[in-house]
């Protein structure tokens, strides 16, 4: 049933519906096109989930790191807060202003809330001016952010204030999502802030985990990309390095997959790796709370785009969990379809969770033998060629997302 429902709209709902991107090497993982493994509209809006959300349809989406408009996801305690509520409500809370590294080099939260006239400021930060050459529809203005998830360092706000934050988020969990959700949606929580025309640019964050983007009063003009194409010969990051930082993808000459605006109420899914960018285009002071999610992880995401995901610096933080979940990467590649015999015999029929979503390609809920020592086969290949990848500050990305294809390898 929930895969007649994501087919209604408008993405495939397993492998083989899906065409495929030239492969790391002709044992490889296959990459699913975007445009047929995402759905939505290109240019326009990604699939959307109308009310009442199924929690069902909404969990299968998330075990495959869909992207998602979802409607009515800020019920609950925040449902409508607005700057000036959470100015009256937390006045001694502080933030900070994005982009102010001449005046704020170590990101300190210099701006209390209940300072009111921030809601209505507009200033640029620093390198405006460059990012708007690059890309003429990038954010002009600074956002604020009130990063909660960082509330351990001491700045945010008296532990009062941290509380009766957590209490909130906690009793603010979708109705489609699973309740065991509001720890991890606190621990992620970022607000972000201001007046029109203020918003974040294009980057990529480190999260292993989804993206739910609320917007709790206002409106949000966002742009958002898959990972980059990553062809054979391109290279791959070296641990710790941060590619997709402010400004790179417009660079690149990045042309995002979607562009939406989402309003008050209604909230953005998307998977760890995409490129986004957030613009406020309301009247007044908008606020959106964006955090990740535990339950469930992506892990049929993480194996459809292995290759990209595993060779891009932003994601180093997830590829031992990555690795772990296939298996051990036996040392001899003869080996590999005797390790996959004894594997399966072992194991078949007590896989994990994370193990079920990675080896059961049709989705039917179990492993067959067949799926299990193809896929096995199929990632030691991967795994292997990626590692023969050579180490580059900057990968060579392909930033294209259409239905062209790519070269086969640099």
């Amino acid at each position: 049933m929930w895969s007649l429902a994501l087919a209604s709209l408008g993405f495939a709902c397993g492998e083989p519906s899906a065409r495929s991107l030239p492969k790391l090497c002709a044992e490889c993982l296959p990459e699913p096109l975007e445009t047929d493994y995402f759905g939505g509209a290109p240019g326009g809006e990604p699939p959307r989930l109308r009310w009442p959300v199924s929690a069902d349809v909404f969990r299968e989406a998330a075990r495959s790191g869909k992207v998602l408009i979802l409607e009515n996801a800020s019920a609950g305690a925040l449902k409508g807060w607005s700057c000036e509520k959470l100015a009256q409500e937390f006045p001694e809370a502080k933030m900070r202003r994005e982009y102010d590294w001449v005046k704020n080099p170590e990101d300190r939260n210099l701006q209390t809330m209940g300072t009111a006239s921030w809601a209505e400021t507009t200033i640029a930060g620093e390198d405006a001016s460059e990012r708007l050459a690059q890309d003429e529809n990038a954010p002009p203005f600074a956002p604020f952010y009130w990063g909660v998830r960082e509330h351990y360092k001491g700045d945010l706000g008296s532990q009062k204030v941290v509380r009766r934050v957590r209490e909130l988020i906690t009793q603010s969990v979708p109705e489609f999502m699973d309740d065991r959700n509001g720890a991890s949606l606190f621990d992620n929580a970022e607000f972000w802030l201001g007046a029109k025309g203020t918003g974040a640019r294009a980057h990529m964050d480190s999260h292993c985990i989804s993206t739910l983007s609320v917007v709790l009063h206002g409106a949000r003009r966002w742009r958002i990309g898959p990972v980059p194409r990553l062809p054979k010969g391109a290279g791959r990051s070296g641990d710790d390095e941060v590619v997709f930082d402010d400004g790179v993808a417009y660079k690149l000459g990045w042309k995002p997959m979607f562009e939406f605006t989402v309003r008050e109420g209604e909230a953005v899914l998307f998977p760890p790796g995409w490129i986004h960018e957030t613009l406020n285009t309301a009247e007044g002071c908008t606020v959106a709370l964006t955090t990740q999610f535990d339950f469930p992880p992506p892990v049929r995401y993480f194996r459809s785009y292995y290759n990209r995901l595993r060779r891009v610096g932003d994601l180093n933080a997830c590829w031992r969990q990555m690795m772990s979940w296939p298996g051990k990467l036996p040392k001899d590649p003869h080996a590999v379809s005797k390790t996959a015999e004894q594997i399966f015999e072992k194991r078949a029929g007590t896989w994990t969770a994370e193990e079920l979503d990675f080896y059961d390609l049709d989705e039917d809920g179990t492993v067959s033998k067949a799926e299990f020592l193809d896929t096995f086969a199929a990632w030691a290949a991967t795994e292997r060629a990626i590692r023969k990848e050579k180490k580059r500050r900057m990968p060579k990305c392909d930033v294209r997302w259409d239905d062209k294809g790519m070269p086969d390898e640099l």
